[in-house]
């Protein structure tokens, strides 16, 4: 059966252009547009007893009950939507695409010269730190030689380089408490499987156990492991708080390397801001930058 129809049935709500009095495609206008082939392509199928538009081939379409200027109205829509809305579209689309990617293509060369000025000004920096340094040793020499001939004996020389280098050395280093201790384990895979809960993969350097061997069921002794950058190990210390929200890990402590005195100071700010906590249970207080600050209300 044919449906009623009249010229402006199917097109009623778009414009002239299609795409809107201000030459834009905006979401009303692709309402507009979706609501035209959705109700004619509905009109189609029906007509044709066809209960899916992906059934309609052009020997289904040839049907003499059909009547020339309903399928004359069908296919001039059809050609409407092709010239006022889709094809302004993609040629609106290929100008957007084709600015965004002359945009890009000056972004990388603005990017390329910056990344050439902070090379430069680096080397800039180090040529002075480098200057700067050999003027002091020059002048510690002199007064050491003054005051000191055997202060810069090779044997002290090699004693300073040392205690530099270990402490550059701990900076990369991670300790991991809390991990059960096992007989033949491998404790770098046990730090990679807790990392991966992190979503951190880094590579894994002198992943050793350290302490005396303690015995019993309890013995767990801490996990010390190096990897290749302090940025490194800020990412890890940083993603460490989500280990207590993990089933199996929530016992897991990650922290820094720390000296002696480090440990020390860092214990003596653990107990304060548990005294802290005791004495104002409705405060919320926590350790940032070597002090206990009370978070605002």
């Amino acid at each position: 059966m044919a449906v009623q129809y009249r010229a402006s049935k199917y097109l009623e709500g778009i414009g002239d252009t299609g795409i809107g009095t201000d030459n834009h495609f905006g979401e009303v206008n692709l309402q507009e547009v979706q609501r035209v082939c959705n109700t004619m392509v509905s009109d189609i199928c029906r007509v044709y007893g066809c209960d899916d538009p992906e059934k309609l081939f052009p020997e289904t379409l040839i049907k003499n009950n059909v009547v020339k200027a309903q399928m004359a109205e069908w296919l001039f829509t059809a050609i409407d939507l092709l010239n006022h809305c889709c094809l302004p579209l993609m040629s609106s689309a290929r100008k957007t695409i084709e600015n965004l990617q002359e945009e890009k293509i000056c972004d990388q060369g603005t990017v390329i010269e910056l990344q050439k000025k902070l090379i430069s000004k680096k080397d800039e920096e180090l040529g002075l730190v480098s200057q700067t340094v050999q003027k002091e040793l020059k002048t510690y020499s002199s007064a050491l030689q003054q005051s000191c001939s055997t202060a810069l004996s090779p044997k002290n020389i090699a004693s300073a380089v040392k205690t530099i280098t270990k402490e550059e050395d701990r900076t990369k280093e991670v300790v991991v408490f809390g991990v059960e201790e096992e007989t033949d384990e491998c404790v770098t895979t046990k730090v990679s499987s807790i990392l991966e809960q992190l979503d951190e993969k880094p590579r894994i350097t002198g992943c050793r156990r350290i302490g005396q061997c303690a015995t019993g069921e309890s013995k767990k002794r801490p996990i010390i492991f190096s990897v290749k950058s302090t940025d490194i190990v800020y990412q890890i210390l940083r993603k460490s708080k989500r280990l207590k929200d993990i089933e199996g890990y929530k016992t897991v402590y990650i922290s820094p390397n720390r000296t002696q005195e480090e440990r020390i100071s860092r214990q003596k700010l653990v107990n304060e801001l548990k005294a802290k906590r005791l004495s104002d249970p409705s405060g919320r207080y926590f350790i940032r930058k070597g002090e206990i600050v009370k978070a605002d209300n």
